[in-house]
Order: structure tokens, then sequence, then C-alpha cells
């Protein structure tokens, strides 16, 4: 096989599951991830979307080596991510770089803003030392801060300039990947948007690939080229964004599409009932008791990914047409 061919992440068949306590029927688990498939390729930048409890978070974690799967594989350029820990990781430390929500609690409060962003290059030997002030100041005039900035502290730094040193921190260890999780979730929205933008432009001029993890479709849509829709555990659907925004093919993701805020309408949440507990799954398809088109077949059968023209895979026994697009 092309090594070009080869995505740099592949989650193969991953499942996740939690035990809460042993009850006298057997243990109780929580299912985080259940047959979890999708590949990243390299330069790509892939939104996974979802509501709360949907997996999200827990793939990063996959991703990133801090979890082990319970069932399946997770691939770094074709080799099995545990093995790939096993040999070096340090170096795998180094090629994917993560962004925090909670930016402000994953800094020190005792180091200063340019310690905070030397520290990679430091831990992983990048520069000499003498280098390093000056490769700070250039991260920080790259994600728009001033070159002051340096000398001062986390807690004196408003949210979105905190969220703008997480980004050149993660910058500075020279990544492959990044992965962010909500990065731009709880700020104003200019803020969002000067975020987006600096992220949008990071990757366009870097070729990082980027994993961003995001419960807003429109964010996704702005700075994503894929999207993988989660949904209990499940990708329900993945594929690129234009083809899924115009034209959703699961019916989940219609109703996310039709929930996002626009100024022409209402709003309005479309997507009726409630989610079922991942301790207790349904029978059949698990978004089956929310769908607006369920069919007696949906709560018999559980749907599995298939390929939907020739872009998209979605896991549905009845995708919608493509002219399905939220009016």
């Amino acid at each position: 096989m092309n090594e070009s061919t080869v995505p740099v992440f592949s989650v193969l068949d991953v499942e996740k599951r939690f035990l809460l306590r042993k009850g006298r029927s057997g243990p109780v688990e929580l299912r985080a991830l259940d047959s979890v498939r999708l590949d990243i390729e390299a330069g790509s930048s892939v939104a996974l979307v979802g509501e709360s409890g949907s997996g999200k978070s827990t793939l990063v974690r996959m991703l990133l080596g801090l979890d082990s799967p319970g069932e399946g594989r997770v691939l770094y350029d074709g080799m099995d991510l545990q093995q790939v820990l096993a040999r070096d990781r340090a170096r795998f430390a180094r090629e994917v770089a993560f962004v925090y929500q909670d930016a402000r609690g994953s800094m020190n409060p005792r180091f200063t803003i340019g310690e905070i962003i030397g520290e990679p290059m430091r831990v992983h030997r990048l520069h000499p030392a003498q280098d390093i002030p000056r490769r700070v100041a250039s991260l920080l005039e790259r994600v728009g801060l001033p070159a002051s900035a340096a000398v001062r502290y986390p807690h004196q730094l408003s949210g979105g300039q905190v969220r703008r040193v997480a980004v050149a921190r993660a910058l500075a260890q020279e990544p492959r990947v990044i992965m962010a999780d909500e990065a731009v979730a709880g700020l104003d929205v200019s803020v969002q948007a000067s975020l987006l933008n600096l992220l949008r432009e990071l990757v366009a001029e870097l070729k990082v690939t980027l994993v961003f993890v995001t419960h807003d479709l429109g964010v996704a849509s702005y700075l994503c080229d894929r999207i993988a829709v989660m949904y209990l555990g499940r990708i329900l659907e993945t594929g690129p964004v234009d083809a899924i925004l115009q034209g959703p093919a699961h019916p989940y993701t219609r109703g996310l599409l039709e929930s996002f805020p626009r100024f022409d309408r209402a709003l309005r949440a479309p997507l009726r009932g409630e989610i079922p507990s991942p301790v207790d799954l349904p029978a059949g398809c698990r978004f089956a008791g929310r769908c607006p088109c369920v069919q007696p077949q949906c709560t018999a059968a559980d749907p599995v990914a298939r390929a939907l023209d020739g872009a998209r895979l979605v896991a549905c026994l009845y995708p919608l047409s493509g002219d399905a697009a939220p009016a």
C-alpha cells in the first residue's frame, strides 16, 4: 500500500464500555462507543458532531491513546496505536497535539505564557534554549497576541486570549495532527469567529490534520471539510461537509440541522423525545424512538453503515433522499 494512501488514523470497529456496577443479573455497563469505524486522512479537517453523551470526547481519547479500546483497533499511520505508544510514545506525543476545552485549567498557573508555550519545545528538544524566546514571540504573533503577553500569567488574560495561547502551545510542538475539544465553546460570538478564522488559516497554511469536536454544525461547516455525526456511541453519518449539509441522509442529521438557529425563522427543537440510556439501549435502531421517519423494521433491525452516492456512509435502513435538506 502506498504510504500516501494510508490514513493518519483508522478506527476499526472500536467499542468502549465502562463498568458502572455489578448487578445480580450481571455487570451494568455504559456503552460509550459501539462498533465505530472512521478514517482520518492526512491534511483533512474532520468534525465530530453530536449531542452531549454521543461519544465524541471518548473517541478523541482513543485517538490520543489515553484510553484503549475494549474491542477493535485504532491505527496510526497503519500501525496499531498501542504498539506505536509502546515503541515511541514521545514521538506520538509530539506529532499529535490537543487543545483542551478548559484551556485555562490546562495551564500551570505558576508559569508565564512564554514558559507555557516554550515547554513543548524544551520537552521535545525542538530548538536550542537560546532560540526558544524568539520562537515563542513568533508563535504569539501568529495567533494574534503581542509579544508582551509572554511575561503575563494565564489569569491575566481573557478567555479568548487563553484559547489563543492554547493554540500557540499546540503549534509549538510542530504537530502533524491537532485535536480540539469544543475549543470555541462558551466564548462570545465575535471571539469565536476570530478563533475559527485563526484555526482555518493555520490548517490551510501548515497542512496539519484537524480533528474538531463540536455540537455546533455551523462551526463544523465553516472549519472542516468532513463531518462525522455521532449518536449514542455510533457514527450515524459521515462524509463531505457540503454533501451532508445540503442533503442529510440520516434523520438525526436533518434534525440537528433544523435545530440550528437561523434569522429567517423561529427557533425550534425538532428532535422529539428523550435520548435513551446508554446503559439500556433499545432494540433495533437506537434513534428509532425519536425518529420522525420510523418504520416497523427500525425497532427490530440494527442498521449498519453503508455507502451512499460514493461519498458518504450512513447507518439507516431508510436513508433520506438527496433533496431532504431542511427548509
